[in-house]
């Protein structure tokens, strides 16, 4: 068994100020802690794209 992967996330979720939140559009911004790498999306699939890149990419250090 390989090491184990540890990935932490910063996620917002919102909507823009001139729409109401019940109708969207929704945003998603995630910046991944290790890198400091942030990302704007619509989606959340999108957004859970972008963090399984990192999950795949880093190691534990001990």
């Amino acid at each position: 068994m390989g090491e184990p992967l540890i990935a932490s996330f910063v996620v917002r979720i919102y909507a823009d100020a001139e729409t109401a939140a019940d109708q969207g559009p929704w945003r998603v911004t995630v910046r991944h802690v290790q890198s400091d790498e942030e990302r704007q999306f619509t989606s959340l699939e999108d957004a859970a794209t972008f963090m399984q890149q990192f999950a795949k990419e880093v190691p534990v250090r001990g």
